[in-house]
């Protein structure tokens, strides 16, 4: 297992090498590594969090090391079969915890998820049902319509499995701009509902544009292959979506000034115990928070967010992926998911071709300027 990844390990390092050059000036007032990890322990609650990755290890079970002695995280992974399960805990099982869901009750629930799957699959391409629109594409797109699941929900924090509530300024922010496209002023909520103004590609989220979805990930209808690359100095991880690659540095490096924004953000990652641990920070106010849409979650732009991600091998092939969101100015308090990954060769990744003849976008516009043209207002 320690070494399905070495060929490309000399090649990640070397672009790793290149690409980071600039993240290792410290400038003053930048938090020392022991600073970092001490902050990211008091605001996330590592020890409930733990507490729950703890729980989802193999019984009997030794974690494997690369060849210079870290935890080996590496593999092609797949989060597929985690498509359909719902961000939050369904209201009907409220008050009960994951262990208390019965294997009848959660085999019900992902029958009754697999049928909803099928049922919405001609509107997953972008259509929208209650404009009349319906956009029918292959079949063979969907990774979603038979899948298996393994947990009732993904909200580890709080423990009631809710989002908390969103602050005043974020539910402003969510109206005046719609899934984070670019202009915010005079927006009216009927048209941030179905995604902001359409009159240029500055309008619209910065998915439609092929640029970047999220540095954070819930399963969808494709696009679920991800890839954990190591080195002693770095780890990258690929996702399939748009083709994004993060480098992370692992150690001390402190994070870049705050003046350097970025879609990705700023990522710095080491490692606790068994658990790599990465802190990013730096994004830029356009982007998405998460991607969420099937889950019903909207993404909410701002550059105050603070997002920390533990990776843990929880079995010869899984890898538990635990993600923290923490912005004062969007939730009233930080809150926690976590899905598995699971390793499997068959599901690599595929090229993301969005660019090439992205018509979807033209569209978007084209339409959007008719629907807007049919109320008592010109869009504009």
């Amino acid at each position: 297992m320690a070494h399905r990844n070495m060929r490309t390990i000399a090649a990640v390092a070397g672009a790793a090498s290149l690409v980071i050059v600039t993240s290792t000036v410290r400038l003053d007032g930048q938090e020392g590594a022991d600073q970092v990890r001490a902050r990211v322990a008091a605001m996330t609650g590592t020890a409930s969090i733990n507490a729950f990755i703890a729980s989802r290890v193999q019984k009997n079970w030794s974690q494997p090391k690369t060849p210079w002695g870290d935890p080996d995280i590496s593999g092609v992974f797949t989060t597929k079969d985690e498509a359909n399960t719902p961000l939050e805990r369904p209201d009907e099982w409220a008050g009960r915890r994951m262990e208390d869901i019965t294997p009848q009750e959660f085999a019900a629930a992902v029958a009754q998820r697999q049928q909803l799957a099928l049922e919405t699959a001609p509107f997953a391409g972008g259509g929208e049902p209650d404009l009349g629109i319906a956009i029918a594409v292959p079949i063979h797109w969907f990774d979603n319509l038979a899948a298996k699941n393994s947990r009732p929900w993904f909200v580890v924090d709080p423990i009631e499995g809710k989002i908390p509530a969103m602050t005043a300024e974020a539910t402003k922010r969510a109206q005046m701009v719609g899934f984070g496209g670019g202009s915010a002023d005079g927006v009216d909520p009927e048209t941030a509902r179905r995604g902001g103004r359409r009159d240029t590609y500055l309008d619209r989220y910065l998915g439609d544009r092929c640029i970047m979805f999220s540095v954070t990930h819930q399963p969808g209808i494709y696009g679920n292959s991800f890839q954990l690359l190591q080195t002693p100095t770095y780890v990258v991880l690929r996702y399939e979506m748009i083709h994004e690659a993060r480098l992370v540095p692992i150690g001390g490096r402190p994070h870049t000034s705050s003046s350097v924004n970025s879609y990705m953000g700023d990522s710095r990652g080491w490692w606790d115990g068994n658990t790599l641990v990465v802190e990013t920070t730096n994004f830029h106010e356009t982007a998405p928070y998460i991607v969420a849409f099937m889950a019903g979650v909207r993404p909410v732009p701002g550059k105050n967010l603070r997002v920390i991600e533990r990776f843990t091998r929880i079995a010869p092939d899984r890898v538990e992926w635990t993600v923290t969101l923490h912005d004062s100015t969007t939730w009233e308090r930080p809150w926690t998911y976590s899905l598995p990954m699971t390793e499997d060769n068959s599901q690599p990744i595929f090229e993301y071709a969005c660019h090439e003849g992205n018509y979807g976008l033209a569209n978007i516009l084209t339409a959007g300027q008719v629907v807007g043209n049919r109320g008592s207002e010109p869009s504009r």
